[in-house]
């Protein structure tokens, strides 16, 4: 039957459409909602008992019930049915689509520029405008932020980049970022550091020498302070270059240089100044400054001398030749992992230590043993490796250095940090590190030897008198080890009260404007002494009332002697606290112990930070940047290490 041509005699009439349908009841229809064309609204799908089409390709009339036959969604035969079979439901739908079209139009009509418009959408923008300010200021903060050469903006592929990006901007030279932008975003983050010193507060400082590629020294040097909001801060103040012999008058000259001529800062504000166990240094600031040596330096060192016992050093060279035969083939490090899966160990690779880290030893130890079955598997299979295989007298030397040194491996990371009080902890880990070290009666003679050599040597390195008081005194004024790791409380007391009494005409005592705490961050260092504090609590030796001497009693400083009563009496807090939280929330509570606290506080215990602009300056001072000038070198180092928290202040200035 021809569903398109015109009514005849033997065409079924409305009833005999309904009866085909399955009698005169009306059908049960769905509606398409696939398609929004408005002639849907007139048909429908035949649907089953649980309502859903049964035939897409047999549409129903609404009016007629009759079912008209259709290609894929094409509506071309249902509006021609409607037209033919119901002309007044045709002009309806189309009514309804002029006028659905119409408001399309309306809506989305678009925007037609004027013609100055268009020429002012080519025009590039203008050297001074807000613009191109904007977009070189953010190019400088980019080479400074990544690191990358100045050049960088001479490259085809940087210059392709920034113009799809905006067409508009022209970037400047090379010359133009060096001598201009940059130097002005240096002088930006200067003026930030030194709107931080504006009201004269204590700081600590650390410093390092570095060697160049090019054979230049430089001078690395960085501040911490605590700021009124009790927040640690720790910056960047250059990385100079030093024209002169490494001797310890030629250090402090330029260590002073950059805190008095450059930054303009008063040294008897300085707390305390940590460097390396380098002589050098030491007869730099040991007799002018409160000289702190690095405590990583000194864990280092101490260990050092326990991997200088023949045993020990004997069986560490003959482990690096081994891990060097593997690190240099490809076709051992292939048989390695195999071995691996065979004998389903985690496909780690081998370590090869750093003579200068001691660190670096324990873990080509640790991961040795972990690899100890394959590694000899894949030597056993090569004759000409068997001279590489340990014998097991190496095997238990290296299991004895394992054990020594596993419980000391997390100690120097733990005090690495810039951004939370580390001197305070120096005398609760080197309790810690004695009592790891602690000669057992099974201990083999190796394990003893190794044990006395690091404890012997540790202890002769905080043996000085002043250095000894200085650490209690950071002790004392942290709230989590003010009671069990204080041994000089009398002398931290009376050393207290002479420091507020010389501070006195520096600063006055004055309360913080109230600011919400800072969010408590748990570190490995708050997790690490939060064990240390509990085993000390439970060691016999723990102090369970602090007495108040007369001596005391008679101290000038009268308020200083009630905060002191009122401060030892005083619980502890949890290790894993906060202690400038602390400090913060109590500081009305205690004004002369807070001020005391961040002048003590702040000083660093490691100067790693020191270290860690060096990393910062080897990629700057690459092979391809080699003839950078000491210059260029201070202010790319300046503004690399500085930017971020620089950029974090002026965001909260603006805001």
């Amino acid at each position: 039957m021809d569903y398109y041509t015109q009514p005849s005699s033997s065409t079924p009439t409305r009833t005999t459409a309904r009866s085909n349908l399955g009698g005169a009841s009306q059908p049960n229809l769905v509606n398409n909602t696939k398609s929004k064309s408005a002639v849907w609204k007139h048909f429908g799908y035949k649907a089953d008992e649980s309502g859903k089409a049964t035939d897409h390709d047999r549409p129903v009339c609404k009016k007629c019930y009759k079912e008209i036959a259709t290609k894929s969604s094409s509506t071309t035969n249902l509006a021609k049915h409607l037209r033919d079979r119901h002309p007044k439901l045709h002009d309806e739908m189309k009514q309804t689509q002029a006028d659905a079209e119409k408001q399309l139009t309306s809506t989305t009509k678009p925007f037609q520029p004027t013609l100055p418009a268009l020429f002012d959408q080519q025009r590039k923008y203008g050297p001074k405008s807000p613009e191109t300010l904007k977009l070189n200021r953010l190019v400088a903060e980019y080479i400074c932020m990544d690191q990358v050469p100045i050049y960088s903006v001479e490259k085809p592929g940087f210059q392709q980049l920034v113009t799809h990006l905006n067409p508009r901007y022209s970037i400047p030279s090379r010359n133009f970022f060096m001598y201009s932008e940059i130097p002005a975003l240096y002088k930006s983050i200067k003026d930030v550091i030194l709107n931080q010193f504006v009201g004269k507060p204590f700081y600590s400082c650390t410093t390092d020498l570095w060697t160049s590629r090019a054979s230049e020294s430089f001078m690395a040097v960085t501040i911490q302070s605590i700021t009124d909001s009790w927040e640690m801060t720790s910056w960047c103040l250059g990385c100079v270059g030093i024209h002169s012999d490494h001797t310890g008058e030629n250090i402090r000259e330029a260590f002073e240089e950059v805190i008095q001529d450059t930054w303009k800062l008063d040294l008897n504000l300085m707390a305390g100044l940590t460097t390396d166990n380098a002589s050098n240094n030491k007869k730099a600031f040991e007799q002018d400054f409160l000289w702190i040596p690095c405590f990583g330096h000194n864990l280092d060192l101490a260990v050092s001398k326990s991997l200088e016992v023949d045993k020990v050093s004997s069986t560490l060279s003959r482990l690096r030749k081994t891990v060097s035969a593997f690190s240099r083939s490809p076709k051992m490090v292939r048989l390695l992992k195999n071995k691996q899966k065979e004998l389903q160990l985690v496909e780690h690779s081998l370590i090869h230590d750093e003579p200068t880290r001691w660190g670096s030893s324990f873990e080509m130890v640790d991961r040795f043993l972990e690899q100890q079955q394959a590694v000899c598997a894949v030597l056993a299979e090569n004759r000409k490796k068997w001279h590489l295989m340990p014998k097991d007298t190496d095997i238990t030397t290296l299991e004895t250095v394992q054990e020594v040194l596993g419980p000391l491996s997390s100690f120097t990371d733990a005090l690495s940090g810039e951004k939370h009080t580390t001197l305070s902890s120096v005398l609760p880990l080197c309790w810690k590190i004695f009592s790891v070290l602690t000669v057992e009666d099974d201990d083999s003679h190796l394990k003893r030897q190794m044990k006395e050599l690091i404890a012997k040597d540790l202890k002769t390195r905080y043996q000085d008198g002043r250095l000894q008081l200085l650490l209690n005194i950071a002790t004392f004024l942290d709230p989590r080890f003010k009671l069990n790791f204080t041994t000089l409380k009398d002398e931290v007391k009376e050393h207290l009260c002479d420091s507020l009494r010389s501070i006195s005409n520096i600063q006055n005592v004055a309360s913080p404007s109230e600011t919400r705490p800072a969010k408590k961050s748990k570190t490995d260092l708050k997790g690490l002494l939060s064990d240390i504090q509990g085993e000390k609590k439970k060691h016999p030796d723990a102090p369970h009332e602090v007495e108040i001497t007369s001596a005391d009693r008679d101290r000038p400083e009268y308020k200083l002697k009630n905060e002191l009563t009122l401060y030892q009496t005083m619980p502890e807090v949890q290790a894993e606290h906060d202690p400038l939280t602390w400090r913060k929330a109590n500081h009305t509570t205690f004004p002369h112990l807070a001020l005391l606290a961040k002048k003590y506080l702040c000083i660093a215990a490691s100067s790693c930070a020191s270290e860690r602009i060096f990393s910062t300056s080897g990629l700057i001072c690459s092979p391809r940047r080699a003839r950078l000038t000491e210059e260029h070198i201070d202010m790319l180092v300046f503004t690399a290490k500085n930017i971020h928290m620089a950029k974090q202040i002026q965001e909260k200035v603006t805001h």
